[in-house]
């Protein structure tokens, strides 16, 4: 009997998603499909890294065995990390599929049952962000919060943008009516809102005070959860965009030494495939928008689980 987990295609193919091209890298075997959109530097070039270097190398091989797969993918020399990490997770939803497995259960196995809490922007002046993180132990929930935030907003602030943030001319000038609002929006659906501030620059305001969470680009005095990019002791918090690892298993190792140093994982970015990384690793925290397909990833995966473990780490 042939074995329905062996590679026997990998293809690249431009879509057009959000205004924009992106890349979408496919694997075929013979039990199953899998896929990845991805933002590669040049979706052109990355077509022909997919279709001369990777297709070639990956043919034939178990799609199953994610970490001999990440090996031959990191040893192509392909320098776009967007490439690298798209077809990892390709190949690993492809493996899931052609097993019958939901792809969180496929990389985190029986014990993945923990779903993050969400973290999202809400407003911006395009340097610096407001963030709010509902503190629900349902995605239902949250999707419901933002189902009445959103037209709220709207009457203040006009549309939200492609990415599901409303726009203000400082969002210092903002925070107070926006947080009343929101905060009168969680009282009734009973739940605790948290805020955050995302800082582009050190021009900062005294409201950070009254923030929960704070996002820079290095540590600075805070009294809540600080998080930055990478690593720092002075932090509490690493973010972590997937598409600037190489692949699943490097992913894996850099959660794991996150946790070493003592310091929070929270999982950057806006494709499906990251909400059943963020289960399938139990990363406590997802950082995508109030409009992201993630939401509704997660809450399929919630579903799925019927009973999560909604207890914290943290």
């Amino acid at each position: 009997m042939e074995d329905d987990t062996i590679i026997e295609r990998i293809t690249g193919k431009k879509v057009f998603k959000k205004g924009k091209i992106y890349l979408k890298i496919t694997t075929l075997t013979r039990g199953g499909i899998g896929y990845e959109i991805v933002s590669p530097e040049n979706c052109d070039y990355g077509i022909t890294d997919i279709e001369n270097i990777l297709n070639p190398a990956l043919i034939g091989h178990s799609a199953t065995d994610q970490d001999f797969i990440d090996s031959i993918i990191s040893d192509c020399g392909i320098e776009d990390t967007a490439i690298t990490m798209g077809a990892s997770v390709s190949v690993g939803r492809c493996a899931a599929n052609t097993l019958e497995l939901p792809f969180f259960k496929y990389i985190g196995g029986a014990l993945s049952t923990s779903i993050p809490l969400v973290i999202s922007d809400i407003l911006t002046d395009g340097k610096n962000s407001l963030l709010i993180l509902p503190n629900s132990s349902s995605i239902e929930d949250v999707i419901e919060l933002y189902s009445k935030i959103i037209p709220k907003l709207s009457e203040i602030y006009g549309k939200v943008d492609i990415d599901g943030v409303f726009h203000c001319k400082n969002i210092f000038a903002e925070v107070d009516n926006v947080k009343e609002i929101i905060t009168d929006i969680g009282e009734e659906e009973d739940i605790e809102i948290q805020y955050g501030i995302s800082l582009g620059n050190d021009n900062y305001s005294d409201k950070i005070n009254g923030m929960d969470y704070l996002e820079h680009y290095r540590p600075i005095d805070f009294d809540g959860m600080m998080v930055i990019d990478g690593l720092d002791s002075g932090a509490d918090g690493s973010k972590i965009d997937v598409y600037s690892l190489e692949t699943i298993t490097e992913l894996y190792y850099y959660i794991n030494y996150i946790l070493e140093e003592d310091l929070i994982p929270i999982l950057v970015g806006e494709t499906t495939s990251q909400a059943h990384l963020s289960v399938g690793f139990r990363i406590p925290y997802i950082r995508c928008s109030t409009i992201s397909n993630i939401l509704n990833e997660l809450w399929d995966i919630e579903r799925i689980l019927i009973n999560p473990d909604n207890r914290r780490r943290y």
